[in-house]
């Protein structure tokens, strides 16, 4: 169940705008944003940064993602791709295993695409978040950093969200010096909730990319120091592909639901799927929970269907299944004039490298590859994988009117078609679409909230799927933030009680 204490959405009618972010010290630093005169766009960059500061093992620096844009002035709504690439060198030796039960399985030697310096893909955050201040930005760059920087010299607090991280990837925070040095103490143990960690390292990482911008990060000291980790221990990014690195804008995928003007992530991204899915389960029109249900876990399978076909996965088996980490973060950000941001970044797992020097902890998305050869999402040099991110802006007579977005994995899709169908089919109020218990249906297994089992659990067995409950409205099932400005003004900023998100209109 939800915290009871939880307080992490506001309503009313903003002078500045509004943020929900994952974390509450980066919604804080969106909203000083907003105070010092940035737009939306400024807030959701410094809040990025923010996060990841706060949100170290999730996002950063070192991470990648995507994010969608809707700036009022120019009326233009545009979506940025700054997803890690693959390094040119990059490959992996397969072989085959059996299980104990005896399942046939393809696997990386070495699960080197998952853990350590071979699973780095090249970050696209820094170049990223200066695409978009570049073309949108309101305020100087160095100014948003400042969040950032002062949180990670001075320190902060760990989440809850956080300290469950840290707890959960120990032996993945073991596996460099350098990061057991900064995110667990000195018995090997995950810090708890509610302790203070500060990275001085990082801070500095962050006041050089201030002062002389991306440059710095893919082609200056910072890309010397990756390089210089990456070739003592035998990785596959180099120089070349730093300095290659580019962002890239792409027009969004658009579609029309329940009156609304949406627009999401095109591929790589598989956001699209979600309207699709949605449009269908539209038709159906069913009554009362046990046939919503039944219609939302089979517009769910559908949809992974779908992204199989539709995104390349290999047309044999076994398969080499890509690893999509649940663990993400996801903030959007709305202003009185009419702006709007949603980012959705991440390490994927975290690789569990950080660079000395740099106190910046790598992503590792190549996981998100199949490395099965001859594929659609086959590894290959500066290419980028298949992604469940999708950052959504949905309008309404050409306003924005929601921004939403979520981290889970394959359970970010699932969390957004069942949000945007409670708001929107079924008209209930975005915090009860939030907070209400979710469920997750793919391939050949569903699980749900342990409050949702009554439901979830008997309609598994009548499609065949394998079920688990997960206690405690874990954050693996998707985490969701959401802002939705109402026709009369009112916004409504909402953080997802089960990462105890935040929130904030101002």
């Amino acid at each position: 169940m939800p915290d009871e204490f939880w307080a992490g959405h506001e309503t009313g009618i903003p002078t500045l705008g509004a943020v929900a972010a994952a974390n509450g010290l980066a919604a804080d630093t969106a909203m000083r944003i907003l105070e010092f005169g940035g737009n939306a766009i400024d807030a959701a960059i410094a809040a990025s940064h923010a996060a990841g500061v706060v949100e170290p093992l999730d996002c950063g620096l070192g991470g990648a993602g995507f994010m969608i844009i809707h700036h009022a002035e120019s009326g233009r709504i545009e979506a940025i791709d700054f997803l890690g690439a693959a390094p040119a060198r990059a490959h992996y030796e397969l072989y085959s295993s059996n299980t104990p039960q005896g399942e046939y399985l393809i696997r990386v030697m070495g699960r080197h695409n998952v853990l350590g310096h071979r699973a780095v893909a090249v970050p696209g955050a820094v170049r990223g978040f200066a695409a978009a201040h570049s073309r949108y930005g309101k305020l100087p760059m160095s100014v948003l950093f400042q969040p950032a920087i002062k949180l990670a010299e001075e320190g902060f607090p760990i989440s809850y969200k956080g300290a469950l991280r840290m707890h959960r990837t120990v032996p993945i925070l073991s596996h460099t010096k350098s990061c057991r040095s900064l995110y667990l103490n000195q018995r090997g143990e995950a810090f708890a909730e509610g302790e203070r960690i500060r990275n001085l390292d990082y801070a500095k990482t962050l006041r050089l990319v201030a002062a002389e911008g991306p440059d710095a990060f893919y082609r200056g000291d910072i890309a010397a120091a990756i390089v210089a980790e990456m070739r003592a221990h035998d990785g596959f990014l180099d120089i070349d592909d730093l300095r290659n690195y580019r962002a890239v804008w792409r027009e969004p995928a658009r579609g029309r639901f329940h009156g609304l003007e949406v627009t999401t992530m095109p591929p790589p991204s598989s956001g699209s799927l979600v309207f699709t899915g949605l449009d269908e389960l539209a038709k159906e029109s069913p009554k009362g929970e046990e046939a919503t249900h039944e219609a939302l876990a089979r517009a769910m399978l559908g949809m992974f269907a779908a992204r199989r076909f539709g995104f390349g996965d290999p047309n044999f088996k076994p398969v080499a299944v890509p690893e999509e980490s649940a663990e993400t973060t996801s903030l959007c950000t709305m202003d009185t004039a009419g702006n709007a941001a949603c980012v959705t970044y991440s390490n994927n797992n975290h690789s569990g490298v950080v660079v000395p020097t740099t106190g910046m902890l790598l992503n590792n998305q190549m996981a998100l590859f199949s490395p099965w050869p001859d594929n659609p999402n086959q590894v290959a040099p500066g290419k980028r994988p298949v992604s469940s991110m999708m950052p959504t802006l949905l309008f309404r007579d050409g306003q924005p009117t929601m921004a939403i977005g979520a981290s889970g994995s394959t359970r970010i899709p699932t969390s957004l078609m069942q949000v945007l169908h409670r708001v929107l089919v079924q008209e209930k109020d975005l915090i009860n679409a939030i907070t209400e218990p979710k469920f997750h249906a793919e391939s050949e297994t569903m699980i749900s909230d342990e409050d949702l089992r009554h439901i979830a659990e008997p309609l598994a067995t009548k499609l065949g799927l394998d079920y688990t409950a997960l206690a405690d409205r874990d954050t693996s099932l998707g985490v969701v933030q959401a802002i939705q400005r109402a026709e009369n003004g009112v916004f409504i900023a909402v953080g997802d009680p089960r990462a105890r998100a935040q929130g904030r209109v101002q």
